[in-house]
């Protein structure tokens, strides 16, 4: 299995896949994304069931599992990015053949929000780093910064270019307990990371930084949520969690959330 210390840098001229493992796919929007993406110096290629719509999802759990897998195994695939989140990703995990994939060079895989139930397992089991990132049809396809794609960039290529804030803007951290921490960040979308609970999908957390973040779900739930991981034993492994951004009705409710976790880690 890989040790999941090493991801191969792009180069120019590379192909990035787009994959649409969860739910449907903006075609207008998923141009834009494209479109920034080959601009970047990078061939760019939709996987052959990336557009397809089945209700809530991008297609049958068939053909997203075979264009999922094509894509992780595929030797000529130098960097998958996922099209969007939405759901759907869960339905695929008991289907997919994390063996093979633990046996195979790594690659850049981006994706967050579902894709991120994906990406623990993608790590515990296969040793496979993966990028916290915007997504080709949503955040890339124009809802982004253009500090956040430049991250994205240089996290693709390798130059991990250290890039300051430039607009005045601050970003707000607060500690819930003060300290110094080591340990490997694992980012999740907090419903989804619930959802893993029990499963054979949920992994060792010991030692690890927790990040959550979460949208539409209201402060009642991100509480019952909250309470399940102290209560299965989560919190107490953990050495640290960090609350990303945590939305409502267009409403930030970070703070809210914060007070929450302060009473249960």
């Amino acid at each position: 299995m890989n040790d999941g210390t090493y991801i191969p840098a792009l180069k120019q001229g590379d192909l990035i896949r787009i994959i649409s493992p969860a739910g449907p796919v903006d075609e207008e929007k998923l141009r834009i994304g494209v479109k920034r993406i080959e601009s970047w110096g990078y061939k760019v290629e939709i996987a052959q069931h990336a557009l397809d719509r089945k209700g809530f999802l991008a297609g049958d759990d068939d053909v997203r599992l075979k264009d999922l897998t094509d894509a992780l195994l595929n030797d000529d695939v130098k960097g998958i990015i996922c099209s969007r989140g939405g759901y759907g990703v869960l339905r695929l995990m008991k289907d997919i053949p994390w063996q093979k994939i633990a046996e195979v060079k790594p690659k850049p895989f981006v994706g967050f929000s579902d894709i991120s139930a994906f990406q623990l397992p993608l790590f515990e089991r296969c040793g496979w780093m993966s990028f916290s990132g915007p997504q080709a049809a949503m955040a890339l396809s124009g809802d982004v910064t253009e500090r956040t794609a430049e991250h994205l960039k240089c996290m693709l290529d390798g130059s991990h270019v250290f890039l300051s804030w430039t607009d005045g803007t601050l970003v707000k951290l607060e500690a819930i307990r003060s300290g110094s921490v080591n340990g490997r960040m694992l980012p999740c979308n907090l419903s989804m990371l619930n959802c893993l609970i029990g499963t054979e999908f949920m992994p060792d957390f010991s030692g690890k930084i927790l990040c959550i973040e979460d949208i539409s779900e209201p402060a009642y739930r991100i509480d019952r949520m909250l309470w399940q991981l102290e209560a299965s034993g989560v919190f107490k492994e953990l050495s640290s969690l960090i609350i990303g951004k945590f939305m409502y009705n267009e409403i930030d409710i970070s703070e809210i959330v914060h007070d929450l976790a302060l009473n249960k880690f």
